[in-house]
């Protein structure tokens, strides 16, 4: 069963409307109907988590087409770490029928020191590192995150146009060797010297960006685009630290 038929069987069977879904979700109206005609032919994990909290509708199913549609409790799938098998025997866990959850395991190793640089709305240089590979406009302020991107960078949230994605406060990890696709949290830096924080909608007839709590969209040229990057996602403050 292909995605457009996962996200059908939802609607026809809750006889919602692909507007109610959208907002379960945390999409456009527009995405919807994209997942419906196959011109997008995957979904994220959060989307799907967002639509099993509304409809209960198994995440894992509807991402992968695997395991129950229903799901069988109501807990976030999303990667969680694994549990000792000391603590709870893989018997028991088959005994519970319920879907096998996502697992990772995380290294430490990949864990590392990645500044804060500037702001999110102004304050970010046209270039961010220098040929030597050091952040321009780095702060005394970081975080230990893991992350594979040699230049990823913090920036500051300001605004509420990102809420529930991103809170005023929170900071936005920031992968710039990671090509941004389409419905991927972006930062954007403009050739006015504006920089802001948005969803990637399209490139098409110049590039198209959104927010999540209003329904305004920007289109710009493309040669008014300083830089965009793919942002991985925000980072709560309690997790910044000061060399100071």
């Amino acid at each position: 069963m292909t995605l457009s038929e996962r996200i059908r069987t939802i609607l026809d069977e809750t006889k919602v409307e692909a507007t109610a879904l959208a907002k379960a979700a945390g999409v456009t109206k527009g995405t919807v109907s994209q997942w419906l005609t196959g011109d997008i032919k995957s979904i994220k994990l959060e989307y799907a988590v967002g639509i099993q909290e509304a409809y209960g509708y198994n995440a894992v199913w509807i991402v992968m087409g695997k395991g129950p549609t229903k799901a069988a409790i109501f807990d976030d799938p999303r990667p969680k770490p694994v549990v000792p098998p000391q603590k709870k025997p893989r018997k028991e866990k088959a005994e519970t029928g319920e879907p096998t959850p996502l697992t990772y395991i995380a290294n430490v190793q990949n864990y590392r020191e990645i500044p804060v640089v500037g702001r999110a709305q102004g304050g970010l240089p046209d270039r961010i590192w220098t040929d030597g590979d050091y952040p321009v406009g780095a702060t005394e302020q970081f975080a230990q995150l893991a992350s594979a991107d040699p230049q990823a960078f913090l920036t500051p949230v300001v605004g509420d146009s990102m809420i529930p994605r991103f809170n005023p406060g929170e900071f936005a990890l920031v992968e710039p060797g990671t090509e941004p696709e389409l419905e991927d949290d972006v930062l954007v830096r403009l050739n006015t010297g504006e920089t802001m924080i948005k969803r990637l909608l399209s490139r098409r007839q110049g590039i198209r960006l959104g927010s999540y709590n209003d329904s305004e969209v920007f289109t710009f040229e493309k040669e008014a685009v300083t830089w965009m990057y793919y942002i991985a996602h925000p980072v709560p403050a309690r997790k910044i630290k000061s060399r100071l």
